[in-house]
């Protein structure tokens, strides 16, 4: 392992690293507690790329790594694919893996969280049961956990993991979590052990972001606020000014440019002053991130610079200053900061530590309210702090005054001495239905899939995700709903600023300021989803996606997106930088039953088996544990994925079905026969031609029932016969009840003919399975029973690990029936 490390980053490991790795490698999970800067993402990242290239260790084949902020996963993201292939990226603003196929998936919590919870916040509705499975057989890296709500993502994640068991490997790394806590978390997850630094006194003595070990980082705290005179006073060559609200940092940063306008002195003139935050698009913020590692690096240059910036380089960042100048946060979250100050051996720093109020507005908090109008007054000051709590950011800059260095044990007795009582929040996550851990808000979320349940499991604080369009671009937004970035910013603030532009004199009140996106149709068929943008009037009610009108709000470069410099105003969103499918339902094209699921076999042949030999070994061999069906081999989940595939589309085969796809489809031919000879897997049917509509009409094609409930029900009756385990009954079965749309239960009445009957009975005998005989008839709409007993939970993993492989193939067979038909061939 030491070898296999040093040919990776051409150095060997720490002590600590390699028991990461045996650890994991030897099937346990791990929450890891070590310093900023000491190494611990390749600690988490190397296990996976050895276990990779040893394909005899039972490990995961794919690795999504978590982060609460879009930066942190950027600059992460970025730095590793410099040295390990196959790397993707998943956020609001990034979206290259919306389906999370690639072997290594960086992401954001919000987005890791929602796949699981089935309402991915990239994908619709219709999509939202695809992703859940992406996680199950995985391994699952968390990143900064402590960063992580406690009463939301936090808990949902742990949640998660206690329901996940051990059918995906874990490591949850922090840098500022007590020792109680940890040891709660080991004692309510199952197989996981803890490794801090304590247990390796040697690598502390070697880890270069340790030294020197006395007056490394000088701290003052200050009792007036943030300012761009304060950080020009005591500016050297390198300043970082990190401020808790967006608002403020774009507030610093002008005056700082006034400032150096206005100044005589050359060395303020020639500084570089930056500012980054979380609302810049794509291109803006890989350049500002570019030139803060050649200004702020490791091998930095000795241009003298001002980094104006927010929370979102508080952790993951590997840059460094000689000055740190930050408003009070939370001891977790300012420690993080702390780790921007002399982060590299042998440097030295000072932090300035500012209140986010005045003394005499402190003063006001501690006297005792007489009326509504100092409550009120009382409030707006304590949340002066958001987006932190008031007590915890008081009580941290109480105890900051203790100290004037953060040499040696001094963070880790700050934070016990702050966050002793972590144990009674952890405690306080275990309260509620199914276990605690918002283990029943995970499972309200599978029943619905819907995107309401975000502020109840993942982030209170709400934010949405802004495209600034203009009226000319709507049609296009209309065809192409991802076709523009976005920014993310608090929800709650963006209702301010729609109130406050709606009630100025600026306003046309025949205008618009807000739109959202809203599906045209929705049903359980193959045809697609159109979209229009409706307006906004009720802002309190603002959707996880709005278009704003570029009238009113501005964009620059420099400070980011707002609605108070007027200068900025019309500039619109660019396209994104890496593109989505701009169509995530394109032009279907005319393919028969046969040739339909022949290329589903192609594409899982070629994307889950032959990718990698050893792909799904040990999700199989986890999930025949999990279901208490040991003996159950890869080759018996292999038999069992095809059988799903075969018999997915079996409901197409039903006259009610094949009638008007035929009929369509030799009105579109100019066939002179009424009907179309073929038995149909899919017509040629484009939503967004106007004579295909008009076919379509006149072939009824629209009123053919739903089809996927067909197949779940036979599906279920021959699981019944061959294996006596509900698990596997109920899960695959559902799977194929919900390969259209996630909340499918349901089958219709159906007549197969023989002729059509025929087309299945090929594919049976084709893969081995020529003893089945399936239902051709039944009279009576049903509901799909079988899916209420008491493990409700194991079954509907089971479900999501299969209902993923399903629609996945199902998809990419469909969009590209040609290459995996071949595939197939070529297999056989």
């Amino acid at each position: 392992m030491k070898e296999f490390f040093k040919k990776q980053l051409g150095y060997y490991p720490y002590d600590y690293q390699l028991k990461v790795m045996e650890v994991l490698l030897a099937g346990r999970n791990i929450i890891l507690s070590v310093p900023t800067g000491a190494g611990k993402t390749w600690a988490s990242i190397m296990p996976f790329l050895y276990a990779k290239e040893n394909t005899n260790i039972p490990f995961p084949r794919k690795m999504i790594y978590s982060l609460p902020l879009r930066t942190l996963a950027n600059s992460i993201c970025e730095d590793v694919s410099k040295i390990v292939k196959g790397t993707s990226i998943q956020t609001g603003e990034y979206s290259e893996d919306r389906f999370f196929e690639s072997d290594i998936i960086f992401s954001t919590i919000d987005q890791t969280l929602s796949n699981f919870l089935c309402f991915p916040l990239p994908l619709s509705q219709r999509q939202a049961n695809v992703n859940a499975g992406a996680l199950i057989g995985s391994y699952l890296v968390f990143d900064e956990f402590h960063l992580l709500d406690e009463k939301l993502s936090m808990a949902t994640t742990i949640g998660m993991l206690k329901m996940l068991e051990n059918l995906s490997r874990c490591c949850i790394m922090t840098a500022t979590l007590s020792d109680g806590f940890m040891q709660l978390l080991k004692e309510n997850l199952s197989n996981y052990e803890i490794i801090t630094l304590d247990d390796f006194p040697e690598d502390k003595i070697k880890i270069g972001s340790l030294k020197p070990e006395v007056n490394k980082k000088a701290i003052t705290v200050s009792q007036g606020k943030l300012s761009a005179k304060s950080i020009l006073q005591s500016h050297k060559k390198k300043s970082i000014a990190i401020c808790n609200r967006v608002e403020k940092a774009q507030e610093v940063y002008n005056q700082l440019i006034e400032e150096q306008k206005q100044s005589s002195d050359n060395r303020i003139k020639n500084t570089k002053i930056i500012c980054l935050h979380s609302r810049f698009f794509d291109k803006d913020r890989k350049q500002k991130e570019a030139l803060l590692k050649e200004l702020f690096g490791k091998d930095a240059n000795d241009e003298s610079a001002i980094l104006i910036s927010t929370q979102v380089i508080e952790a993951g960042m590997d840059i460094s200053c000689e000055v740190l100048h930050t408003e009070i946060s939370p001891i977790s979250s300012f420690l993080q900061r702390a780790g921007r100050c002399a982060r590299f051996i042998n440097q030295t720093g000072l932090i300035y530590i500012y209140d986010v109020l005045e003394i005499e507005e402190k003063e006001k908090l501690t006297i005792e309210p007489e009326d509504k109008e100092d409550k009120d007054e009382i409030r707006k000051l304590n949340n002066q702090y958001l987006p932190y709590k008031a007590d915890v950011c008081k009580k941290t800059f109480d105890e900051l005054q203790k100290y004037a260095t953060l040499d040696g044990d001094i963070p880790k007795l700050l934070i016990e001495e702050i966050l002793g009582d972590e144990k009674e929040m952890l405690t306080g996550m275990t309260t509620g239905q199914d276990g605690g851990f918002n283990q029943s808000k995970i499972k309200q979320s599978w029943e619905s899939c819907t995107k309401n349940n975000y502020r109840n499991t993942i982030r209170d604080i709400q934010s949405v995700e802004i495209t600034l369009i203009t009226d000319e671009m709507i049609d296009d937004v209309v065809k192409s709903p991802y076709r523009y970035q976005s920014l993310g910013m608090y929800k709650w603030s963006m209702v301010g600023w729609l109130n406050k532009i709606y009630n100025s004199e600026d306003f046309d009140e025949d205008d618009w300021l807000v739109r959202k996106l809203e599906e045209s149709n929705f049903f359980d068929n193959d045809e697609g989803i159109s979209y229009t943008l409706a307006k906004i009037t009720d802002f309190n009610s603002l959707p996880n996606q709005i278009y704003v009108n570029a009238k009113y709000f501005g964009y620059h470069a420099d400070f980011g997106f707002n609605w108070q410099y007027r200068s900025s105003f019309k500039s619109i969103s660019p396209e994104r930088e890496w593109k989505e499918k701009e169509d995530e339902f394109k032009p279907l094209q005319k393919d028969t039953f046969y040739q339909h699921n022949i290329g589903l076999m192609g594409v899982l042949e070629k994307e889950f088996l032959r990718k990698d030999k050893s792909n799904l070994d040990f999700i199989f061999k986890e999930i025949a544990t999990y279901i208490d069906e040991p003996s159950l081999t890869k080759e018996d989940f292999i038999w069992l994925i095809q059988l799903m595939i075969i018999l997915h589309d079996y409901g197409k085969l039903n006259e009610s079905w094949q009638k008007p796809m035929q009929k369509y489809q030799a009105l579109k031919e100019n066939l002179r026969d009424v009907y179309h000879n073929e038995v149909l897997g899919h017509t040629d049917y484009n939503d967004k031609d106007e004579q295909d509509k008009a076919l379509a009409k006149q072939a009824l094609l629209f009123t053919r029932p739903a089809h996927a409930g067909v197949g779940a029900y036979a599906m279920q009756e021959i699981i019944s016969d061959l294996y006596d385990n509900d698990y596997l009954k109920s899960g695959i079965s559902l799977a194929i009840s919900r390969h259209h749309s996630p909340l499918s239960l349901s089958y219709p009445k159906f007549d197969i003919s023989d002729k059509n009957y025929s087309a299945i009975k090929v594919l049976l005998k084709k893969f081995g399975f020529d003893t089945i005989d399936l239902p051709k008839l039944n009279r009576i709409e049903k509901i799909i029973g079988g899916h209420q007993f008491d493990d409700w939970e194991k079954e509907h993993l089971v479900y999501l690990f299969f209902v993923r492989i399903l629609r996945l193939c199902d998809q990419k067979a469909t969009e590209n029936l040609s290459l995996y038909y071949k595939e197939f061939d070529n297999v056989q």
